[in-house]
C-alpha cells in the first residue's frame, strides 16, 4: 500500500513540476510576443537596423551590436525622460534620461523602453557625428 501511495505522491508532484514548467514558458512566450524588437548592426561606420513596424505604447528592445573594430556610441532623444533600461556585460542600469550606450569592438547592449513619441526617432554616434539612422513609430491607430 505504502508504494501505491508513493506512486501516487510522485505523479502529482511531477504534474505540479510540469504545470508550473508550461505556466512559466507560456509567460516567457506571451512577454516575447507582446516585446517589439529591433537589431542594430554597427558595421563599416554605419548602422543598420532590422526591425518590423513599431507601434506607440508597447515595450520596445532595441539590441545593438557593434561589428566595427573601433568604439562606438548609440544614443537618441528617445530615451530622453521615460523609464529606461539597459543590459550590457552582464550589467543591468535602469533610469530616466538615459542618453544611450557606449559599445567597444564585438560587445552588444540592449536598450529596453515603452515607445511614448510618434514619428522618426534619429539615433546618432557621438564619437563618430558622421553616423546617424532613425527608427519611425505609429501609433496603434495608423496600422
Amino acid at each position: 500500500m505504502t508504494t501505491g501511495g508513493n506512486r501516487v505522491q510522485w505523479h502529482r508532484s511531477g504534474m505540479v513540476v510540469s504545470m508550473a514548467f508550461l505556466a512559466w514558458m507560456y509567460g516567457a512566450a506571451l512577454q516575447a510576443q507582446s516585446e517589439q524588437v529591433v537589431e542594430v548592426t554597427i558595421k563599416d561606420y554605419r548602422f543598420v537596423t532590422k526591425q518590423s513596424t513599431l507601434r506607440l505604447g508597447f515595450p520596445t528592445a532595441i539590441t545593438v551590436r557593434n561589428d566595427d573594430a573601433v568604439r562606438h556610441d548609440f544614443g537618441s532623444t528617445m530615451f530622453e525622460g521615460i523609464p529606461t533600461q539597459i543590459e550590457k556585460d552582464g550589467v543591468i542600469v535602469y533610469g530616466r534620461g538615459v542618453g544611450g550606450v557606449f559599445l567597444d569592438p564585438k560587445q552588444d547592449a540592449t536598450i529596453r523602453f515603452d515607445m511614448t513619441r510618434p514619428g522618426r526617432q534619429v539615433f546618432r554616434c557621438s564619437i563618430h557625428p558622421t553616423m546617424s539612422g532613425e527608427l519611425l513609430l505609429l501609433s496603434a491607430e495608423a496600422v
